[in-house]
């Protein structure tokens, strides 16, 4: 009987560790499978910058997430973060990214692999709105 116990929490405990948030490198996406939209103004000073994906392989286990993102030296570098089952629960996603107090009038948007030493792949570049 304790045989069955153990098993069970082992089976259990598997389940909970695949069940994550699984980050996608840019090889998940079909081609054009990153749009961006027009860059808007937001309040005074922030800018909201539309981002979607179309991905290249989708089954109904996979939910996006959210997107990760960083800006370095005039650099969007974004990467995509889906979940996984058995949790899997719907995000209301805000649609993009909002850059606060953008300091330059353009700037390029790059797709980080989320592995180590994974590449990072052109996407577009994003002008600022006029003030």
């Amino acid at each position: 009987m304790m045989r069955i116990y153990s098993t069970i929490a082992l089976i259990v405990i598997s389940l909970c560790l695949t069940s994550c948030l699984d980050k996608k490198p840019r090889a998940f996406f079909a081609e054009d499978g990153i749009i961006v939209g027009d860059a808007k103004k937001v309040g005074k000073e922030d800018v909201f910058i539309p981002i979607s994906f179309k991905t290249q392989i989708v089954h109904s286990a996979q939910i996006f997430h959210d997107v990760e993102w960083a800006e370095k030296n005039g650099v969007i570098y974004i990467t995509a973060i889906y979940n996984e089952p058995p949790f899997s629960k719907k995000i209301d996603y805000s649609g993009g990214i909002v850059l606060k107090k953008p300091k330059l009038q353009t700037y390029d948007l790059k797709y980080k692999d989320p592995n180590p030493g994974g590449g990072i792949h052109d996407i577009s570049k994003i002008k600022m709105p006029k003030a």
